[in-house]
């Protein structure tokens, strides 16, 4: 139980980390200096915080449902 705990923390950790980071790079953006759009900046924060966010939730769930049968 103590490791489901682990893994719902560190899952809301991932998905704050990611809308901070996000804000952050949002007042950082500069129009004239970056090639890139500012949605392809979202998409990558995504990948490197929702993403294992979602994985680890994932996990989670499995081992409930493990738990629960054994």
């Amino acid at each position: 139980m103590k490791i489901i705990r682990i893994f719902n923390l560190c899952s809301i950790f991932l998905i704050l980390c990611f809308f901070i980071k996000t804000i952050v790079e949002y007042f950082q953006y500069n129009d004239q200096l970056n090639s890139a759009p500012f949605y392809l900046w979202i998409i990558v924060n995504a990948m490197m915080f929702i993403l294992p966010a979602i994985i680890l939730f994932i996990i989670r769930k499995i081992m409930e449902r493990k738990m629960r049968k054994g």
